[in-house]
Formats: C-alpha cells, structure tokens, sequence
C-alpha cells in the first residue's frame, strides 16, 4: 500500500510479515543487504523497541518532523536489524499516524519507488511505477507460462492520495550514542536542531 508522508510516498506492509517484506523487495528491486525501516503507532513503540530515555525524549520532542532514529528493536522486529539497530521513522503526515493508529502494527516507511529511482511525490508517479502484471516479453521466460501464471505482480492493494507532494530534503536518519547525536545521513532536520530537543 502506498501512502503520504511529510517528504514523499512510501510504501506500507506489515513487517512482522516475512512473505509481504520479499514482494516488496521483488517491487522496489531492493538488493537483499538492504533492510526497511519502520513507522508504528507510538502505543506500541514499547512492545517492539528497547528505546532509552534519550531516545524516548528526542522522539516526544520531534512530533511531524522528518526523522528516522536508528534504535534497538525487540525481538520482534530482530530481522530487520542491521548492526543491531532498526530504523524508526517519526510520523510526519496525518494519513500515515491514520493508518499507524488504525492498524496497530510496525509498518514499513521505505520510499515509493524502483531502487536508484526518486521517490514519487504524487499518486500518477505510484501508478506508473508499479504497473500490475508484467507482460509476457517483459518476463524473458525461457519456459513461458504467461503473467498470470507468475509471481511477477508489480501492482499495490491501495494507493492512499494525499494529493500532490512539494519537493523537499529527505528524511535525517540519526543515531543517539552515549548520549550524542551522530547524523546518519543529512536530511530535512540538522545537527543542531536534533540537538537542541535534547
């Protein structure tokens, strides 16, 4: 499913689903090494992370921004893990805390769109990214069965529209160590901003 955030479309399947996390990765062409990061319903942040009182007040601090802080998952959300850490992303758009408080589950905030190609900023942009089914000849089968005999479905169950997006920077992912705020990769929120909430 797709659905608005505060920098861009993003793509929404249950990440306790280990089957809806391959097909997303098959849609987005993600190579295998990369994870997802996540945004959930701050009602449920305790049942899936292990988050410090530091990392509980730049959270609480940062409301509707374009954050993800890297943090300790539970065991639930182990495989997503990369050095120990998952990404989790502050809700920033009014249709994305809907649907976080409406499911009830840790869902996954990757951008809407192919590997190595911008986001999508519009619901056009979704549609023409993830087609349906593809063809026969786009399939290079040696043994066709067709596309509907296949796996090969690059269509989405619903495309929530929250309209046309502005541009804007990416989201800031950070990481709280020993206290310190170390930027992960350079975003919407600077340096000195995620240390002043601290």
């Amino acid at each position: 499913m797709a659905f608005p955030t505060g920098t861009s479309y993003g793509l929404a399947v249950n990440a306790l689903d280990g089957f809806a996390l391959q097909r997303l990765k098959n849609l987005k062409n993600r190579p295998d090494e990369k994870t997802f990061t996540v945004f959930l319903s701050d009602k449920i942040w305790k049942k899936h992370f292990s988050l410090t009182s530091t990392e509980k007040k730049m959270l609480a601090n940062v409301p509707n921004k374009a954050l993800t802080l890297l943090v300790k998952p539970k065991l639930s959300l182990e495989h997503l893990a990369r050095n120990g850490l998952v990404g989790l992303r502050v809700i920033d758009h009014p249709l994305m805390k809907d649907l976080a408080d409406k499911t009830l589950l840790p869902l996954t905030a990757t951008s809407a769109n192919k590997a190595d190609v911008p986001p999508c900023l519009s619901s056009q942009c979704i549609v023409g990214s993830f087609p349906g089914l593809l063809s026969d000849d786009q399939l290079n089968e040696v043994d066709s069965k067709g596309a509907s005999a296949t796996t090969y479905d690059l269509s989405l169950a619903a495309i929530i529209d929250g309209g046309e997006l502005p541009v804007s920077k990416p989201t800031t992912i950070a990481q709280i160590l020993n206290g310190t705020v170390k930027i992960i990769r350079p975003g919407e929120l600077s340096l000195e901003e995620l240390k002043g909430v601290l």
